[in-house]
């Protein structure tokens, strides 16, 4: 019994502490092993940004390894354009604009040049998500720059994303338009957003009616289709390699982007409910719906925590029976 006792003990505090850092922090633990596991072994469980030698950045997939995703340098691209007032952060913005416009194909698109088996892709490939964060960098470059061949480059990325006139987008049976993050899977909840968000910003800097009309065209198919595609409230994309709550507020975070943007704030009552979500009592969270790895990650946490009580414990047990023999 007093065995059991023992054992009992830490794992009921190791179950405590862990059940509280998992509802603080299980991003940020996440983040950090990831990290962690990508500069010591050079791989990691889920997707995460990094850097070549020359500063370009680039995206680990475990499935693909460390490739440069025009998404992400066409994203890194823009933060820095919004703070170029410090030379360094000009310079980043200017290296990494200049990056998409010397890799656009011949017909002015941006290749994805890697396979991605998680979603069945060869390369190259093709997305709305980084052609719409291209034609966004490539328009900042324009104006910094004075250059109208980069503009034009830009504006002809703009009118590719209708239906009409390119691949990255079809019109919904129930109205308006889907943005397509992967060829081969249709509703990407994280490309249409991006491309939204995107469009969006454009429209700031340019003032293009057609930008406007395909964003409130995007609004009217999102609107129709987001309750599907939110499991339990829980936003996600298959296609993704992510820690599930980290991609539900990051995804949650670029709604409320899109949400800003819209007129009459029509994604208000979502995002209050996918707020809530995050903040549900962790265990909850992990089956609905039934999330393997965040369980996982929270047993290992679990077995650490209790091995430390177990080791903080040992001690005062020794002491007992010290005194229990004398």
């Amino acid at each position: 019994m007093n065995k059991l006792k023992h054992h009992l003990i830490p794992l009921l505090i190791g179950l405590i502490f862990a059940i509280a850092i998992w509802q603080i922090a299980e991003t940020l633990i996440a983040d950090f092993w990831s990290k962690t596991c990508l500069s010591i072994f050079g791989s990691s469980f889920v997707e995460m940004p990094t850097m070549d030698k020359n500063g370009i950045p680039m995206r680990y997939y475990p499935s693909a390894g460390k490739v440069y995703d025009p998404e992400l340098i066409a994203y890194e691209s823009s933060r820095f354009y919004k703070t170029r007032i410090e030379e360094p952060r000009k310079n980043a913005f200017l290296l990494y604009s200049k990056w998409l416009e010397e890799h656009l194909d011949e017909n002015g698109n941006i290749p994805h040049n890697y396979d991605y088996p998680k979603a069945h892709l060869k390369k190259p490939w093709f997305s709305s998500a980084s052609h719409s964060a291209t034609m966004l960098a490539l328009t900042e470059r324009a104006g910094n720059l004075r250059s109208p061949e980069t503009f034009i480059k830009a504006r002809k990325m703009l009118y590719t994303l209708q239906p009409e006139k390119g691949n990255f987008s079809f019109y919904e049976k129930k109205g308006g338009i889907w943005f397509q993050e992967f060829p081969t899977e249709p509703y990407s909840l994280s490309g249409m957003l991006k491309t939204l968000v995107n469009l969006s910003e454009y429209y700031k800097l340019v003032d293009d009616s057609l930008s406007w009309e395909l964003f409130q065209q995007g609004v009217i198919a999102l609107q129709a289709k987001l309750p599907e595609l939110a499991k339990k409230n829980l936003l996600d994309d298959k296609y993704h390699y992510k820690n599930k709550r980290s991609e539900h507020l990051e995804l949650v975070a670029l709604l409320e982007e899109v949400n800003s943007a819209t007129p009459d704030s029509v994604f208000t009552p979502f995002i209050q409910n996918y707020q809530a979500k995050s903040k549900q009592f962790v265990l909850f969270q992990f089956f609905s719906p039934f999330q393997p790895g965040r369980i996982l990650g929270f047993l290992i946490g679990w077995a650490v925590l209790y091995l430390l009580a177990y080791l903080f414990f040992k001690p005062l047990r020794t002491g007992e029976h010290e005194g229990e023999s004398s």
